[in-house]
């Protein structure tokens, strides 16, 4: 559905509130999948549950409906509202990509590169990454762009990586503008530029994402691309344990700074990361 497009940032820029819209929308018209969708993840009007989007996934496949079978293969490869079972995930996601569904290729790639739920074939895996990049799906341009940076899978190609992570990126996807921040920070197939890194770093922590939160928290502790600001570094280093990022925890313990994560903030991040 174009509401997965919006919310994989397949083709247009991400955008969480446009994809929830579309999704609650076509649940009224009474998609499976997207009524799926909006459970999921508390969209509009509907009770944000785990088994109810279980539930409607089940009701979609036995409609074949691509959305549905994605759902519900990556809720089976999650442990989401059932027993967690990689095999039987791979078998729908499989199904949801043999028609084409840019989020299911994706995911059915990344199980083969790491062997989830199937023998590990790092050959398939990629041909399906690049599969699905070709449809403009950000997190497979992503995660070919990070292959290309480490050599995985791949002759090892920074600048190849830098212009995947750079088109990923453009679609608003946050660990694309953290990896390609990483980039320009320390001059991996690019120009070093760590002033250009830090305004990354911003845009991507103000997605909310963790990591990148964690990742400024460094840069004002070394100065690195902005003034030496240590108050401002453990700023950012609380948010970001407060959302789980391990790293800032033990970066904070590593400071001599005793803290305790709020809990509420941590349950917040688990369920949008679900």
């Amino acid at each position: 559905t174009l509401g997965t497009y919006y919310q994989g940032g397949i083709c247009v820029k991400q955008d969480e509130e446009r994809a929830s819209s579309i999704f609650v929308d076509l649940a009224e018209k009474g998609h499976w999948g997207s009524k799926g969708w909006c459970h999921r993840f508390g969209y509009g009007p509907y009770l944000k549950s785990k088994e109810k989007a279980v539930e409607c996934f089940r009701k979609g496949v036995e409609e074949e409906d691509e959305v549905s079978l994605f759902g519900l293969g990556e809720c089976y490869l999650k442990g989401t509202g059932v027993d967690k079972d990689e095999v039987r995930a791979v078998a729908l996601l499989s199904q949801a990509a043999d028609k084409g569904f840019a989020p299911a290729i994706v995911y059915l790639a990344i199980c083969y590169l790491e062997g989830t739920g199937v023998d590990k074939d790092v050959v398939k895996g990629l041909a399906l990454l690049s599969q699905a990049a070709d449809k403009g799906f950000a997190l497979a341009i992503c995660a070919l762009g990070d292959c290309y940076k480490d050599g995985r899978g791949v002759d090892k190609d920074e600048v190849k990586a830098v212009a995947l992570l750079s088109q990923a990126a453009d679609k608003g996807f946050a660990p694309a503008i953290l990896l390609l921040a990483w980039c320009y920070l320390e001059g991996t197939g690019v120009d070093k530029d760590e002033v250009r890194a830090v305004a990354l770093c911003s845009q991507a922590a103000d997605k909310g994402f963790a990591l990148a939160i964690g990742a400024l928290g460094e840069c004002y502790r070394d100065g690195r691309g902005v003034e030496k600001d240590e108050v401002k570094a453990i700023e950012y280093f609380k948010k970001a344990a407060d959302m789980g990022d391990e790293y800032a925890i033990s970066t904070l313990k590593d400071m001599g700074i005793a803290y305790t994560p709020c809990p509420a903030k941590q349950e917040q991040q688990l369920q949008q990361e679900e």
